[in-house]
């Protein structure tokens, strides 16, 4: 260890300091130092400027917490913005699968209010920035749950209309048949009485195949009174169809069928005044008029159209 030397005025001289004089005096400086602290403390005075360090480094942080949080905030009113587009979007979407839309009214009520000051002990405008990015992050929270609920109910309803428009009776049900009688009251050709005909009458030669006009299950094959030979089908959603004066059935009762699938041959049994297929299309329970259900204005010439559509 280094000696310490100190000057001797009596001596005129150098001396080296012993090592009790040494401690003595490092203690005696520890220990004016420790009072000092303590008195200027005791009297509020800030001697060494450490306080005013603090006090800075405090004032740096909540400045950039303060930053930070506004930060914040606007990203948060982007999300709401991209939430007020996903509304938009769910609007045309329930629409699109036939779902009534969600009033505004439950929207304010699935997403509530929120308290609008909460005090969480922070002063300054922080705790203002802390509360308003609490609640918008609540807001937003409910919004998107009632979004996804929403959006789980077009996915279930998309899913349904998928299997409805296939058992929609909604084709021809033989090729290029002309309707030689209409939907409505006539006078009958045989009974020659003004009745309701509850179907069409399609123009067909003897042996024509007649197709499925939409899938479903056939729940009726026999002959049922002036229809002739009869083939009757449950399409299932309301729909029912049915398919007269046939020469042959090619289904049996209980087998599923689907859209273009032929299911027998046209004929003339039954009162009929020559070979044609008589059709009726019913929903729920009531006969409507067939015709209005054709798609494509009727134009099935291509061919192969109908396997194609049997094989979906």
């Amino acid at each position: 260890m280094p000696k310490l030397y100190f000057y001797s005025k009596s001596d005129l001289t150098y001396k080296s300091v012993g090592r009790g004089r040494l401690s003595i005096g490092v203690f005696s400086l520890v220990l004016v130092s420790s009072l000092v602290t303590m008195v200027s403390g005791y009297l509020g005075f800030d001697l060494f400027g450490m306080e005013s360090l603090r006090a800075n480094s405090i004032a740096r942080e909540n400045s950039v917490m303060k930053a930070q949080l506004a930060s914040l905030n606007r990203k948060l009113d982007g999300f709401k913005e991209v939430m007020e587009t996903l509304t938009r979007s769910d609007s045309q979407l329930r629409t699109s699968v036939n779902l009534p839309q969600i009033s505004p009214d439950t929207r304010e009520v699935a997403v509530g209010g929120v308290k609008e000051n909460r005090d969480y002990g922070i002063p300054g405008n922080a705790n203002q920035l802390i509360s308003q990015a609490s609640n918008t992050l609540e807001v937003l929270y409910r919004e998107a749950k009632l979004q996804q609920s929403s959006y789980q109910g077009i996915f279930e309803q998309y899913k349904n209309n998928q299997r409805l428009f296939a058992h929609i009776p909604a084709i021809d049900p033989i090729r290029n048949g002309e309707i030689t009688d209409g939907f409505g009251m006539r006078f009958h050709p045989i009974l020659h009485v003004m009745l309701m005909h509850e179907g069409i009458d399609l123009a067909a030669d003897v042996g024509t195949d007649v197709h499925a006009t939409g899938n479903g299950v056939v729940s009726y094959v026999g002959r049922r009174g002036g229809y002739g030979n009869v083939v009757e089908i449950d399409n299932g959603f309301g729909y029912s169809t049915l398919f007269g004066h046939l020469e042959k059935a090619l289904v049996v009762e209980g087998q599923k069928v689907k859209r273009g699938q032929v299911i027998a041959f046209t004929g003339n049994t039954g009162l009929s005044t020559g070979p044609h297929l008589h059709y009726e299309v019913i929903k729920n329970g009531v006969h409507v008029n067939p015709s209005a259900y054709f798609f494509d204005g009727r134009q099935y010439e291509t061919p192969g159209i109908y396997a194609e559509l049997a094989s979906k």
